[in-house]
Formats: C-alpha cells, sequence, structure tokens
C-alpha cells in the first residue's frame, strides 16, 4: 500500500513527458531494473515454469536464447534508436511509422501493437489472478475483475515515471524471493540440482517443444521480437543518452538470463514434488503453497506480485501511449503540444487498455497461448521496421500492406495451429513488404533520410529525398 501511494504520489506530479518517457533523462540504474523488472513478468517467470513443468528445458531456451540474441542486438542499435527518437520527439513505434512512411502506416501499426500488448496486458492479469487463487481460494474471474481494477488504477495515475522508480523495489523483492528464498528450499526437497535426473530424458531435449524446426524458428524470430518491443524502445527514449542505453541492455541482459534459468529449475522441480496438479500454470505458486512457511508464504506472493506488477505496469503504459498519441493525436489530428490533453487522454486510454486486457483474459484464461501468440505476433511489424531503417527503397505503401497482410493470415492460422500461427505471419508480412516495396513508389509523406540517419550521417538529407516530420 505505501508503495502504491508514493507511485501515485509521483504520478500526479508529472507531465505528459514523464508520463510517456521520463522526460527523456531517466538516469542508467533506473532504466537497467526497469529493463529487467518489466522483462522479468509472467512469462520469463510463470509462463517459462509451466512449459518446464510440462514439457523441461525446451521453452525456457528458446525464448532465453532467443532473448539473448535480440537484446545483444537491442544493444548495438541503442544509441542510433536514442538520437532518433530525440530528433523526432518520438514516444511510440507509431511515430516512427509516421516519420518514415505515413499516417495510415502508423495506425495500421498502431492497431497491431494495441492488439499485441492487449493480449500481454491479458496474461498478466491471469498471472495475477492464478498467483490470488492460490492464495485465496476465491475463483478466478472475481480475482482478475479485482487484479485488472486496482492495477489499472494504479497505472493510470502513476505513469512511466513512478514505474521506473517502484521498479526497482520490485526487482528487490523478486531477487530475494526466486533466489534466496524459493530456489535453495526447493534444491533442498529435492537433493539438489542432481535430482531433476529423475525426471524422463525428453525434460532435457532443447527440442521437445515443437521439435528442430521450433526451437530454431522461435530462437530466431524471439530475437527479431525483441528488436520491436515497444516497451524496450520506451526505455531507450526514456534513457539521458544512447550509451547508458546501450550499456542498460548488456548489464539488463545477464540478469534475465538468470530468471529464465532459475524458473525453469523451479517447473522442472514442480513436477517431481507436486506430478498431478491440474493446471500447469499453477506449478510455481502450488508449490510456494505447499513447501514454504506462513511467513515465507506472504513474502513469496509479494515477491510475484512485484513481478507481474512490473511487467503489467508496462504493457499498459505501452497500450496507453498507443492510443494517446497513435490515435488520439494521428486518427483524431489532436495536437501533441497540449500538454494537459496529453496527459489527461494518456490516463483514460490506461483505464480502456486494462478494460481491453481484462475482456481477453476473461475469455481466455490460458497464460502460454497469450503470451507466446502475443509477444510472436509483434514480428509482423519487423520487415517494416527494419526496412524503413535500412532500406531507403522500403515505402509506406508495403509498409501499411506487409503488416494488414501478416496479421490477417496470422489470425487465419491461430484457428489452424496457434503454436506456430507466428510464422506463416511474419513469412507474409516479409514477402509482401519486399515485393510491395520494389513495385510501388515513394509517397510524398515519407522521409527516406531516416535511412542515411541510421546509417550515421551528421544531418537529414533535404526534403526532396523524403519530407523531414517533427512531431513536436
Amino acid at each position: 500500500m505505501a508503495l502504491f501511494c508514493w507511485a501515485i504520489y509521483i504520478g500526479l506530479r508529472e507531465n505528459a513527458q514523464d508520463f510517456l518517457v521520463f522526460s527523456r533523462r531517466a538516469p542508467f540504474v533506473l532504466v537497467l531494473f526497469s529493463i529487467v523488472a518489466t522483462w522479468v513478468g509472467v512469462g520469463t517467470t510463470v509462463v517459462t515454469a509451466a512449459s518446464a513443468y510440462e514439457s523441461g528445458i525446451s521453452l525456457g531456451l528458446i525464448a532465453c536464447l532467443g532473448g539473448v540474441l535480440g537484446s545483444i542486438g537491442a544493444a548495438i542499435f541503442a544509441p542510433r534508436l536514442k538520437a532518433f527518437g530525440d530528433r523526432f520527439n518520438a514516444h511510440t513505434i507509431g511515430d516512427f511509422f509516421l516519420i518514415r512512411y505515413s499516417n495510415g502506416g502508423r495506425l495500421m501499426a498502431g492497431a497491431l501493437i494495441t492488439i499485441v500488448y492487449s493480449l500481454l496486458t491479458a496474461a498478466q492479469l491471469v498471472g495475477l489472478a492464478t498467483l490470488l487463487k492460490v492464495w485465496t481460494g476465491l475463483p478466478v474471474e472475481v480475482v482478475i475483475i479485482f487484479a485488472a481494477f486496482s492495477t489499472v488504477a494504479y497505472t493510470a495515475f502513476a505513469g512511466i515515471k513512478s514505474d521506473f522508480y517502484t521498479d526497482i523495489i520490485h526487482f528487490i523483492v523478486m531477487a530475494i524471493v526466486l533466489f534466496v528464498i524459493l530456489l535453495p528450499l526447493t534444491l533442498d526437497k529435492i537433493g539438489g540440482l542432481h535430482g531433476l535426473l529423475r525426471l524422463p530424458h525428453t525434460y532435457f531435449d532443447p527440442f521437445s517443444y515443437g521439435g528442430p524446426a521450433l526451437f530454431i524458428a522461435g530462437m530466431i524470430f524471439g530475437a527479431g521480437s525483441v528488436f520491436v518491443t515497444m516497451e524496450l524502445w520506451q526505455r531507450v527514449y526514456a534513457s539521458t543518452t544512447g550509451r547508458a542505453a546501450r550499456i542498460s541492455l548488456a548489464v539488463a541482459i545477464l540478469l534475465i538470463v538468470l530468471f529464465y534459468a532459475v524458473s525453469t529449475v523451479l517447473g522442472m522441480s514442480a513436477k517431481l514434488l507436486l506430478p498431478n496438479l491440474p493446471n500447469r500454470d499453477f506449478a510455481l505458486f502450488a508449490m510456494m503453497k505447499e513447501y514454504l512457511p506462513t511467513g515465507m508464504l506472504g513474502l513469496g506472493m509479494s515477491g510475484f506480485m512485484a513481478i507481474i506488477l512490473s511487467t503489467l505496469n508496462s504493457t499498459l503504459m505501452v497500450t496507453s501511449a498507443t492510443f494517446t498519441k497513435d490515435f488520439w493525436c494521428g486518427a483524431l489530428n489532436k495536437s501533441a503540444d497540449d500538454q494537459k490533453a496529453l496527459l489527461s487522454v494518456g490516463r483514460i486510454s490506461t483505464f480502456v487498455s486494462g478494460a481491453i486486457g481484462l475482456g481477453i483474459a476473461l475469455i481466455l484464461p490460458d497464460l502460454v497461448a497469450l503470451s507466446v501468440n502475443g509477444m510472436f505476433m509483434l514480428l509482423i511489424i519487423l520487415p517494416a521496421i527494419a526496412g524503413g531503417f535500412f532500406w531507403r527503397r522500403a515505402t509506406a505503401t508495403a509498409a501499411t500492406l506487409s503488416v494488414f497482410a501478416g496479421a490477417l493470415v496470422t489470425v487465419i492460422f491461430l484457428k489452424i495451429d496457434a503454436g506456430i500461427a507466428f510464422v506463416p505471419g511474419f513469412l507474409t508480412s516479409l514477402l509482401v513488404f519486399v515485393i510491395g516495396s520494389l513495385v510501388t513508389e515513394h509517397s510524398i509523406e515519407e522521409n527516406i533520410g531516416v535511412v542515411s540517419m541510421w546509417r550515421g550521417k551528421a544531418e537529414i538529407p533535404s526534403m526532396h529525398e523524403g519530407d523531414v516530420h517533427d512531431l513536436r
């Protein structure tokens, strides 16, 4: 409660720039711990453990390797991304589509990001509800609604500035719970790491989750999805310098790897200790309830609430920023200069984002399905972003069509095979983007100069090479 009140106190003193990107002056330490606390959410802990409970190391290894590769790439390009954000006063990925391509591209990308982060918000709500259900015994629907209301209210008033400060506390609590309390106790119960060898050999097969093809594809696509993860863009934009953002990402990935490894060990241990759970999603929480003494259980539950709330705050902030900048400013043609209006719309849109996430969580309360499909659907915008930064031939028409076509194919394949729906969706968006760029011409709205800026040239080329947009 004290943390809740403190965050709201900070939030009520902030302006629109603080609410969206910490006025682009977040210190290195805040950015570092915010990246870790945001990344280490339901997907990294509960979903990894649930998958380890069911099939072993495979999904955790895929996510970990993809995350490492993606973070290395993001760290390399962080200074350029920071320079881009500062130059154009950008807040969202949709702003990139507006600057490089067109307002139509911005709206299409904004719509996809809203869908993706609504799924991810729903996943966090389901994770929080699962935790509270194990703890309280109340029906899932009741605790999902309670969790949604309290968290959305907190985020709407706190904003990203408060999120940065509270993420430090969240990180400390979740590190203590996982590394100091739960891991040693679990290893003691199973007889050390070698106790895991009692599991079937398939639990140590890196290809057990979907086979070799999905392992390779998941690792590659996982790396790509990191580059288009908007909460990382927000933290790069919020950093004081591009170099600080790069170092934050490099150090953060070392810490994040530890959380993947521990979550995998805990999930596999739960299979040994509690082999007949009715729901794989309960693995971590059920083990805590079974083996932690009362005082430790309260701290453990608080730690996992911190893990989930950190990521939930960030997914809500992404959808809020997208609603505010890409739809309120983009679709309704409102000025981004009215800071009071921008802040008010940001807070209102946070409630709207929470309501959408709540609806999805009630309809589809499946952690793994929500997390995997939500994260990998982001890949649909990767061709347009990579092409927009690095390929002068990339056109606005191709970018808009690729996002639309990729999303459509993904939705169709979700009904055929939800586990790999992102693969045909991404391949479609890539094919449409490349072919479309080769057969269509640049529009007058485009700013081809972004390519030169990304390559490190000092100035944006003149207007005949692309209309220079500035969101100030």
